[in-house]
């Protein structure tokens, strides 16, 4: 979460935009719909901080195919992110949730 700047009055109070809306948590639970329909397995994970709310995304195959692992996150000053879970390896940041879903990779919706 960012400071307060020093020229502002003290009885102002930062607005936190790091929560998802309820539609982006429709958005999320449709992409677990749609994992259905490909016959895989999807389980996502919410984790909220001070200044951050993530969603840990899993989608798997039925068989010995490793799961993909991602995280999409976002912060206070409304933007998100998409991470590789693994790795922490930024794939997407953009200010929308349908933006940083559409850069899911291929190994999340089909076993490679």
């Amino acid at each position: 979460m960012t400071d307060p700047r020093e020229d502002s009055p003290d009885n102002l109070i930062q607005l936190d935009r790091s929560p998802f809306s309820p539609a982006d948590l429709k958005k999320i639970e449709a992409l677990g719909e749609k994992q259905k329909l490909l016959y895989r397995w999807f389980r996502s994970e919410r984790i909220t901080q001070p200044g951050l709310d993530l969603y840990k995304v899993y989608s798997g195959a039925r068989g010995r195919t490793p799961y993909a692992a991602y995280r999409v996150e976002r912060y206070s000053d409304g933007t998100y992110k998409l991470l590789r879970h693994r790795t922490d390896e930024l794939l997407a940041e953009d200010r929308t949730l349908d933006a940083v879903l559409e850069k899911l990779p291929d190994d999340f919706f089909y076993s490679v």
